[in-house]
């Protein structure tokens, strides 16, 4: 089999064939959505599993809602 260094086909088919590969599956809209998730998330990008990916994404709300009542508490105590 020839090379992909060698061949410019062949290294055009090699990299569709990379772009089109993700963790979650994109036929569906519950696909692509769960994609988009994984990209929003800081920490989700090699997940696979559903699952894992709602419990990750629950944590991150947490932290960030727990980060926003600091800044509110801060904010209050020093009057800005």
């Amino acid at each position: 089999m020839r090379s992909a260094k060698r061949c410019p086909r062949l290294r055009r088919k090699v990299s569709v064939m990379r772009r089109r590969e993700s963790p979650v599956a994109v036929t569906t809209s519950t696909g692509r959505r769960l994609r988009q998730l994984q990209r929003m998330l800081p920490t989700a990008a090699s997940e696979t599993n559903a699952d894992t990916l709602f419990q990750r994404t629950a944590d991150y709300i947490f932290l960030l809602q727990a980060k926003l009542s600091l800044l509110h508490t801060l904010s209050a105590l020093y009057g800005v």
